[in-house]
């Protein structure tokens, strides 16, 4: 479900925002005299300094977590209106526009594509209501370089294989009168895929639904014909955890087609038997709509207890010995 709660989302600066208003308010019943007058303007400098901190460390947070959030869920609507993007930078420039403005090569994604998890919901529209509020109940006046702002979306050692990270910078000041910041910040958050649609599953026609990111609860040691079973009625997802020996693709690279190998965040799931066919392909999802794992092993092997004449289940050899099936593979 797309967060699209701005009320929650500007709890935590609204409090900041009423208790410094209530810190000025009680300053402002001093009598201004040469001898009061630094305190004041200590008071002043504390209640700025303290916006600006909570500024950084929560509400540019949470808006980039919200505004990313939702920019994910439309570039998943998007490809599955659409086709695979062309290529990671073809990713990196459709999910920074749709995160800033909400629109794909200008054309607003509403308008367009019926997508409307952006409304209200980019960062720069998050920009401008921290300028109009710092403005209106601190006198602080907030800017930010609006046509400057880097993105980048990302997985990596750091992320794994279960989330995505993504870093922004931009450049804003804070001028509260007496006191003028000029800052420089970069903003990194991760976001759990779990839940988000497999683009992989979208664009193959012989689809019938969507296909939901879900972790296999079995780790490497626990695989045999009754866990791979239910991994596949399940319909979840394995990451390998020798990342010497990755074969998968990571999520992001699903989303322009790119199965080869992703060595810190390859995951894979199975093809189920509503989507099987006559193809001499592994069951393996990447291996079964490319030719990466033609070099897997000559053999494709049928598995015992799985395989069936209407289920023509069959998994290549190194997934043969990834899912602990040589004993119940057989040759096809």
């Amino acid at each position: 479900m797309a967060i699209k709660n701005k009320k929650g989302v500007f709890f935590t600066f609204m409090a900041i925002l009423v208790v410094s208003v209530l810190v000025l308010s009680f300053s402002s019943d001093v009598y201004v005299t040469s001898k009061n007058k630094i305190p004041i303007l200590k008071s002043r400098v504390k209640t700025a300094d303290n916006y600006l901190r909570n500024l950084e460390t929560s509400y540019l947070k949470t808006s980039l977590y919200t505004s990313s959030y939702n920019a994910l869920k439309s570039i998943i609507l998007y490809i599955n209106q659409t086709d695979f993007l062309a290529d990671e930078n073809d990713l990196n420039s459709k999910f920074e526009e749709i995160l800033l403005n909400g629109s794909i090569n200008g054309e607003n994604i509403k308008t367009k594509y019926n997508i409307n998890l952006m409304e209200e919901n980019t960062f720069i529209y998050r920009l401008e209501d921290i300028e109009n509020m710092s403005q209106d109940v601190l006198h602080i006046t907030t800017s930010f370089d609006k046509d400057n702002i880097n993105t980048l979306i990302f997985q990596s050692n750091d992320t794994g294989p279960w989330q995505v990270g993504v870093n922004l910078t931009v450049n804003y000041s804070v001028d509260a009168g007496i006191a003028l910041w000029n800052k420089t910040k970069t903003i990194s958050i991760v976001i759990s895929i779990f839940g988000f649609d497999d683009p992989l599953y979208l664009i193959n026609p012989d689809v019938p639904y969507f296909h939901p990111i879900k972790e296999t609860p079995f780790n490497d040691t626990e695989w045999n014909v009754s866990t791979l079973n239910e991994h596949i009625a399940n319909a979840t997802y394995r990451h390998e955890s020798n990342e010497s020996t990755e074969h998968s693709p990571s999520y992001l690279m699903r989303f322009y087609n790119n199965t080869s190998p992703s060595l810190c965040c390859g995951i894979e799931s199975m093809i189920n038997e509503t989507l099987s066919d006559e193809r001499y392909k592994s069951y393996v999802d990447y291996c079964f709509w490319s030719d990466e794992c033609e070099g897997y092993g000559v053999w494709l092997y049928n598995i015992t207890g799985i395989t069936t004449p209407s289920y023509p289940f069959k998994l290549d050899a190194y997934h043969v010995a990834q899912y602990n099936m040589t004993k119940e593979a057989v040759i096809s």
